[in-house]
């Protein structure tokens, strides 16, 4: 399990001082959808929430069932697509804050078209999705927040999915690198870690390539001092060096 400190301590110490429910609220109220929600609408969400936790690998959740609204407390998951009789193909990686699940429509029972997997050990925080948009109809004016956000994190995900589909090999697992940093990133003045560690098969199936392909790759950002690997922690040593493999 690997999470950022900070980020780890602050919710053992939350859970340790007033349990899973003020767990749920901090975990939302850094949520910038429902960060400036009133105190009404707020207690009316938590009564109809719940706290999960899920060990590397498990679903968190998937198109069966009634729909399900999540946000991330903290770890990581891994959005993945699986279309009638093919393979689940993961689509990208997403961390503390993020939103899932709220734009899934009814009717989808009998097909599973996405799903979301613990990518680390994660903390979840469940809403049924019809508690979330019944709070949001009766308080309209929440729903700029809401949209603001959903946008934004579309937008990540989009870029996200654009770097690793477009271009060279090069090109895209210096995009892929950069894009996650960018999200997932800690910084100590000088290079920039991610927060979480990436398998090369992990990659690989991320850029849907081959994990020769992705370590040969990897060798040559290692080689030329733009990145360090070290038992699956990417850093990147230079910035410059990698936006320029990046647009090769």
């Amino acid at each position: 399990m690997v999470k950022d400190h900070g980020e780890k301590n602050a919710m053992s110490d939350i859970r340790g001082a007033y349990g899973d429910l003020a767990l749920m609220e901090h975990a939302l109220r850094v949520t910038s959808g429902f960060a400036h929600w009133p105190v009404s609408a707020m207690s009316q969400l938590l009564a109809a929430s719940r706290l999960e936790r899920y060990g590397r690998g498990e679903v968190i959740s998937n198109e069966r069932g009634a729909p399900e609204t999540f946000v991330i407390a903290s770890g990581y998951a891994v959005v993945g697509y699986i279309p009638p009789e093919w393979d689940r193909t993961p689509l990208a990686l997403v961390g503390p804050g993020s939103l899932c699940g709220f734009t899934r429509a009814d009717g989808h029972e009998d097909r599973v078209m996405y799903d979301f997997c613990a990518h680390t050990d994660a903390v979840i925080v469940k809403m049924p999705t019809f508690a979330v948009r019944q709070i949001l109809d009766g308080n309209p004016v929440l729903w700029e927040d809401m949209a603001k956000m959903l946008m934004k994190q579309y937008r990540e995900i989009l870029d996200s999915l654009l770097g690793q589909g477009v271009g060279s090999l090069s090109r895209r697992l210096a995009t892929t690198i950069e894009r996650l940093t960018a999200l997932y990133g800690s910084s100590d003045g000088h290079r920039v870690s991610l927060r979480l560690r990436l398998t090369q098969e992990e990659l690989a199936a991320l850029l849907q390539v081959t994990r020769q392909s992705v370590n040969k790759e990897l060798l040559k950002l290692v080689t030329s001092g733009t990145i360090s690997v070290v038992h699956n922690k990417i850093t990147v040593l230079d910035f410059t060096a990698l936006r320029r493999w990046g647009s090769t």
